[in-house]
Formats: C-alpha cells, sequence, structure tokens
C-alpha cells in the first residue's frame, strides 16, 4: 500500500477539524444576550444632561430661534402656539445643512429649499424626505431646556 501526499495532507485536515470541533462542543458555554434597548411597552432613558437654552422671551409666537449647543448639534425652538414650545435638531435632514430659521409659518432650509413643520418637523415641502431630530425641551418659569 502506498500513501500519497495528497492523502495524508487530507487525513492531517480532517482529524484537526475533528479535534477543533470536538473542543468547541465540550468547552461551550450558554451565551447570554442582552434584552432590546427599549420595547414598546417600556420607557426610554431619561436623557443624559440638559442644556439651558435661554429665555421663552426670545421665541416670539409663529418664530424659531437656533441655540448652538456644539459644532455637531445646534437646536432650533419653534414656539407654533403661545404655550407651545417643539425643539428640533437644526440640521436639515437632505443635505445636512443648517436651517436658516421659520419663514412663512414653516422651517426654513436656505441651501436646497426643504420645508418643515413647525409643530412636529414633518417635512412640507422640497427635497428632504425625513422629519427633522427631534429633542426634548422643557419650559422652567422663564427657562427654556433642552433635554439632550
Amino acid at each position: 500500500m502506498t500513501v500519497n501526499r495528497r492523502t495524508v495532507v487530507t487525513g492531517i485536515v480532517a482529524s484537526s477539524a475533528a479535534v477543533t470541533l470536538a473542543a468547541c462542543a465540550s468547552e461551550a458555554e450558554p451565551v447570554q444576550t442582552n434584552p432590546p434597548s427599549a420595547t414598546v411597552d417600556e420607557k426610554t432613558a431619561p436623557p443624559a444632561s440638559e442644556q439651558l437654552l435661554g429665555k421663552t422671551s426670545e421665541v416670539m409666537v409663529g418664530s424659531g430661534m437656533k441655540y448652538k449647543i456644539s459644532d455637531a448639534l445646534t437646536v432650533l425652538v419653534t414656539r407654533p402656539a403661545l404655550d407651545t414650545f417643539r425643539a428640533f435638531n437644526a440640521t436639515c435632514t437632505h443635505a445636512g445643512c443648517i436651517v436658516t430659521g421659520v419663514r412663512e409659518d414653516q422651517i426654513a432650509c436656505g441651501c436646497h429649499g426643504a420645508r418643515f413643520d413647525t409643530d412636529t418637523g414633518q417635512p412640507q415641502s422640497g427635497p428632504a424626505k425625513s422629519a427633522l431630530g427631534k429633542i426634548m425641551i422643557e419650559v422652567r418659569g422663564e427657562d427654556l431646556y433642552a433635554l439632550i
């Protein structure tokens, strides 16, 4: 009986694979997975921080005011009604420009003409297809706080 090189290599590979699989099977421990971060019935985690934006009197009814939090985040606060304040990420969802503000009862982006609803942030016209990111806001006396 003659043994050629191919037979020896095939045997070594097969033996190595069998030993590896046996070792994995004998040392395997149950894997614990993390639950999803949130479900429909659970509340979301509280914001990491809060940022004083300014006074409620700075935002006139039917207008908006931008507040630069960092190089990565500018917040646009709108006031669609006397006692209603909304806050959005001021970065346009179309091309990443910072919106110019509220014009003719809409949030306007000067880069490509996108327009958003001042109450919901939903796109109303122009190239943007998705809403502006909502930011939680609290009114404390005369102060506006963004919860980010």
